[in-house]
């Protein structure tokens, strides 16, 4: 059975990685394939109770329910049909625990990442080829959609890049090859979706995390990396355009943006303590925009602020709750960067680094509204926290 389950799990994670880079009906898929399968492997081991209780503390998920729906019941009343079709969206809390139950079940975490790597750089290679057969301004992945594949290949950077720096020196010649490859691709791409919230998620990311790894090496790192960035803002119009916001349409966007972030701060000076209903402020915007005075053409979006998102959403008690939920995440994938022997610290700080950037890049974006960089976050975060179940102190690290 463990070989069997080991073997599922990778094909899983492979073609959920897959998924998240290319179609939301494969996203959907995915999902179902790795619920089904963890349901299914559970019983079979008697570990169903390890599944729902894999993430602690257990009780944030009780106090998130009970908060999200005292906002929809006290704004909404119980019998708003498509409000509460809304809610279904939590069911990513039951994904989320099944990579965590993957993760913690993967025998050997650097074979699968050597997988998960060479598929990656396969589609890195077809965006590429994509973006300069289209003449697209912006890299959109296979998908075709820039704002989406920039919050999913930033984190895929941010991981290979630590991967790299870290583990350098304990790499075969292939597998230097292959990781340059990831590490260089994924970053060549982050740069051609010219989305600005992930060239900062992604400096901030890999830099504290090299910092955390070595703070020496960090420095030179750093200065590297940062005259290299440099060169390519100068050297490239529109990558320079974007960083100063030079255009009339870079200028549109950073207003709309505004608007929104300002209209979403009312909903919660109105509705501070369990705001207007999970998912429901987008109903309310017209209203703000129009007692804010402005343009009938401001679009009626998310709050292009995953933070605020949730604060306007489910009011002061909802974010909260998601920032615990952020806090838990980096606690334990930490404590397992700080257990893990020394040929997997480069992974999980790698994995440390690309949660970091996804929540860094929600800043600017709400990209856990948005379902493959949800997914990709879910499995990046899930499988990291049961890699570090594997490797603490009293598992004794990781089985080979």
């Amino acid at each position: 059975m463990p070989k069997q389950m080991n073997n599922v799990f990778t094909g899983l994670l492979t073609f959920a990685v897959v998924a998240a880079f290319t179609s939301q009906s494969l996203v959907d898929l995915a999902d179902v394939l790795v619920v089904i399968s963890v349901i299914y492997f559970s019983f079979k081991n008697h570990e169903v109770k390890s599944v729902l209780y894999g993430f602690r503390p257990k009780v944030l998920w009780p106090i998130w329910l009970i908060v999200v729906l005292g906002g929809m019941l006290v704004n909404l009343g119980p019998f708003n049909l498509y409000a509460w079709i809304d809610l279904t969206e939590f069911k990513w809390v039951i994904t989320f625990l099944c990579f965590l139950y993957i993760g913690k079940n993967i025998e050997q975490p650097l074979k699968v990442f050597r997988i998960i790597s060479i598929v990656i750089l396969v589609m890195n290679f077809i965006s590429l080829g994509l973006y300069f057969s289209r003449h697209e301004v912006r890299a959109g992945g296979i998908f075709d959609a820039a704002m989406a594949f920039s919050h999913n290949i930033a984190p895929i950077l941010c991981l290979s890049a630590v991967f790299v720096f870290v583990d350098w020196l304990n790499f075969s010649r292939n597998s230097r090859i292959l990781y340059s490859a990831l590490f260089i691709t994924s970053g060549i791409l982050t740069a051609l979706t010219l989305t600005r919230g992930v060239w900062i998620g992604s400096v901030l990311a890999v830099g504290v995390a090299l910092f955390a790894w070595n703070y020496r090496k960090a420095i030179y790192i750093s200065l590297v990396l940062g005259a290299i960035c440099a060169a390519v803002v100068f050297s490239n119009q529109s990558i320079q355009n974007r960083v100063f916001s030079k255009t009339n349409s870079e200028l549109t966007s950073n207003n709309e943006r505004l608007s929104l972030w300002k209209a979403n701060w009312r909903i919660v000076q109105d509705y501070p303590l369990l705001g207007v209903g999970f998912g429901q402020n987008k109903n309310h915007l017209r209203k703000y925009y129009d007692e804010l005075g402005f343009a009938v053409d401001v679009p009626i979006s998310h709050a292009h602020n995953q933070y605020l998102q949730f604060w306007a959403g489910t009011g002061t008690l909802g974010l909260l709750c998601y920032l615990a939920f952020l806090f838990f995440i980096f606690k334990a994938i930490w404590k397992g960067y700080r257990n893990a022997p020394g040929e997997y610290k480069g992974l999980m700080l790698g994995l440390f680094s690309a949660v970091l950037c996804f929540i860094i890049g929600a800043l600017t974006e709400a990209n856990f509204n948005i379902s493959k960089n949800r997914f990709l976050f879910l499995l990046l975060a899930g499988v990291a926290i049961g890699f570090s179940e594997r490797m603490s102190a009293k598992s004794g690290g990781p089985v080979k």
